[in-house]
């Protein structure tokens, strides 16, 4: 009879261990989904940053990157590359202004908050991948039921 507490014991174990493994690999992708709306959220305010000062001189173009930026959802593969090419040319655009203390700290306060909200993002990305390929999960074909989340591949604006 010891063997059949034994067995007991090991299944225990073992269902407590994919327990844990599965709530982890799951709370781990929906963080990267809640950082993903942040940065999103933070790249919004930052496009918004810039709508503010339309009509100032040498914001042309900037205004008008930061238009095509907002007008673009993240939704699909496509409209997310298209999104990405927008933000990395506002990004690029904003460094090309010559700073003005009328509008330079605004702006130097949204590149903080875009460039920390990135790296968080990033962070959990890595978490979120990296757990995929624990045993258990793959054991358990986690990787199949939730899809895989995806890096931002911009331009760090904070240089």
């Amino acid at each position: 009879m010891w063997w059949l507490a034994v067995l007991v014991a090991i299944v225990a174990a073992v269902g407590a261990y994919a327990t844990w493994t599965v709530t982890r690999v799951e709370r781990l992708h929906r963080r990267a989904r809640t950082s993903e709306s942040a940065l999103l959220n933070k790249l919004d305010d930052r496009a918004e940053t810039v709508l503010k000062f339309v009509g100032q001189p040498g914001f042309d173009e900037v205004v008008a990157l930061a238009l095509s930026v907002v007008a673009v959802p993240a939704e699909t593969q496509r409209q997310r590359e298209l999104r990405e090419y927008a933000e990395n040319d506002l990004t690029r655009a904003l460094r090309e202004l010559h700073p003005d203390p009328a509008w330079a700290d605004d702006l130097e306060a949204a590149n903080r908050r875009v460039a920390l909200a990135r790296q968080i993002h990033t962070d959990f990305v890595r978490d979120a991948v990296a757990s995929r390929s624990l045993p258990m999960a793959v054991l358990l074909r986690l990787h199949h039921r939730l899809p895989r989340p995806q890096y931002w591949d911009i331009e760090d604006p904070v240089q």
